[in-house]
């Protein structure tokens, strides 16, 4: 029973580290989302101050230098956006997998659990095994006397 146990106890820790390393896994996905989106937002920024410092500056150059930069900072805005939104889309798998996490260790604990108690029991009958014989060893012992003495 014992040797049962500690398979499905080897079996759901490493469930558990299947577990683990997917919800890590998902976590490094949303935080590269979120690290790429706030790169999007400070080059939308940079490029749009870049507009306003042309268009301001050097206003006999015309408007097309000027207006490309501004479509650039649209398209990096919207990038940014995109971004975002995946990475919303993301924290739903992030939590089903802390989820799933959580219910692999929380199986994990019951069969350790379990295995504890199925060890304390065979420790006890053990222990009431040896002291049976320890019982039936004095009382063969004193039936043996009885006859000699009389």
């Amino acid at each position: 029973m014992k040797r049962k146990l500690d398979r499905v106890l080897r079996i759901r820790e490493l469930l558990e580290d299947l577990s683990r390393l997917e919800f890590e896994k998902k976590i490094t996905s949303i935080r590269f989302l979120e690290t790429a989106a706030e790169r999007q937002r400070q080059l939308a920024l940079s490029v749009r101050a870049d507009a306003l410092q042309m268009l301001a500056g050097d206003e006999s150059a015309g408007r097309e230098p000027w207006l490309m930069r501004i479509a650039d900072a649209e398209i990096l805005d919207w990038k940014e956006e995109r971004l975002e939104a995946l990475a919303q889309e993301g924290q739903g798998a992030v939590r089903e997998a802390r989820e799933e996490l959580l219910a692999r260790r929380l199986e994990r604990r019951q069969v350790e659990a379990l295995l504890a108690t199925a060890a304390r029991a065979e420790k006890k009958g053990q222990v009431r095994r040896e002291q049976n014989l320890i019982d039936d060893w004095f009382q063969s012992g004193s039936s043996r006397e009885d006859p000699k003495g009389k």
